[in-house]
């Protein structure tokens, strides 16, 4: 008997373990799903979802008015919509619908009308210098938006100034004609330059591929400790664990045949977790999608030898359960599963680069969400995994030698 026997004998009691395959295997797909549709990017790989959804209330009604709506909806960050009041602007807001109200009164376009290029320069004393309120415009978003909704307001009336600008330039003779030369020379350029080839833009990356399948899958990956741990101490508490000790090969094939089957399950965990979120979500696995293979290998190995060293320091049931999920919770909280490392302060970043998830996470966001890869990164990250890796299983295999030796 070798160690391939015992990882063949485990594969097949781990696959008739169902609450185990619940646990690793659809307890994520199911809450990847639930998040995904929370999202609204479930099943659908429409953009809507990524873009600022405003609600516009014009009281004015005008040419003017009409050409500002326009020239806000062809931003491909703005997803504009209208209401026909204030009232049902707000249901608007309140349902989640839209993030911001654009309130056009009925003076916006005699205001325009009479601003100048000389308020549009002078922004510290001329009209402009009022804010939205100086064209008739008001802007209302959600209350718990916070700075949000403060830096949702001041991009909107940037974008206003550029609107208006033009308008007032157009007043002034020597802006008037600096404009119209502008425009000819463009058009003559248009006429004589050949046809631009377009290239396609990949899409950017969204709150899927950032940080929920990435988060939720190296989370999930660790949550094989408490199986692993509870598998040796039932053969503990059966007594076939001391029978194997006595078979004729050393403890070092003994524990990599029983650490096998959860890393291959670990590695099956992950493979399905991004092919979940490619299917339901529509997730881009990034330009070189290659690289998901050594990240995803190297976090199953570190996953899997934590398990070891978790098994061979827990006696009872209520020790696996306290002790595994504790770890579990505490490392997942500490390197960024539950939220996006970005959103860390700085201290944070530096205490979760102690943890194996935060390697793995920062391997994951290289591979998916940026233009290039990075192999120098992605290849130190899974070689602090890989040492990881080492250490847990080295220090398992003396604890599991020094109490069954």
């Amino acid at each position: 008997m070798s160690g391939w026997y015992i990882t063949m004998k485990d594969l097949v009691v781990l696959t008739r373990d169902k609450q185990a395959l619940v646990l690793l295997l659809v307890l994520p797909l199911l809450l990847i799903s639930i998040i995904g549709m929370s999202t609204g990017q479930f099943l659908t790989t429409s953009e809507d979802i990524e873009r600022v959804k405003i609600v516009v209330v014009d009281q004015n009604n005008g040419d003017t008015s009409k050409k500002l709506v326009t020239q806000l909806g062809q931003r491909p960050e703005l997803l504009i919509s209208s209401a026909p009041s204030k009232d049902a602007a707000i249901e608007d807001l309140k349902r989640g619908d839209a993030v911001l109200i654009l309130d056009i009164g009925p003076k916006f376009e005699e205001l325009v009308d009479e601003i100048h290029m000389r308020d549009i320069v002078n922004m510290t004393d001329g009209a402009p210098a009022q804010g939205l309120a100086a064209l008739d415009l008001a802007i209302s978003t959600s209350p718990n938006s916070g700075v949000v909704g403060e830096l949702l307001e001041g991009v909107l009336y940037s974008l206003v100034i550029k609107f208006v600008a033009p308008i007032a330039a157009n007043k002034n003779p020597v802006t008037r004609r600096w404009m119209r030369s502008n425009e000819e020379d463009a058009a003559t350029e248009g006429d004589s330059k050949p046809e631009a080839i377009t290239t396609k833009v990949k899409p950017k990356g969204n709150i899927v591929s950032q940080w929920v399948v990435p988060g939720f899958t190296v989370m999930f990956a660790f949550f094989l400790i408490n199986i692993m741990a509870r598998s040796f101490m039932i053969e503990n508490d059966q007594g076939t664990l001391r029978r194997l000790l006595m078979a004729p090969f050393g403890t070092l094939p003994l524990l990599l045949g029983k650490t096998i089957p959860f890393y291959l399950t670990s590695i099956l965990q992950c493979s399905l977790l991004f092919l979940c979120g490619r299917l339901l979500f529509g997730m881009p696995w990034g330009s070189q999608p290659v690289y998901l293979i050594p990240v995803i290998l190297c976090t199953s190995a570190s996953a899997a030898s934590l398990g070891l060293l978790l098994s061979t320091m827990v006696r009872t049931d209520q020790q696996i359960s306290s002790y595994g999920t504790t770890l579990i919770l505490v490392l997942s909280a500490l390197s960024g599963c539950f939220l996006p490392r970005e959103l860390s302060p700085k201290m944070m970043k530096q205490i979760s680069l102690f943890t194996p998830h935060a390697w793995s996470l920062k391997a994951f966001d290289n591979v998916l969400n940026q233009p290039q890869v990075d192999i120098q990164l992605v290849a130190n990250c899974c070689g602090i995994l890989l040492v990881f890796a080492a250490i847990c299983f080295t220090t398992g295999w003396m604890r599991f030698r020094k109490a069954f030796g």
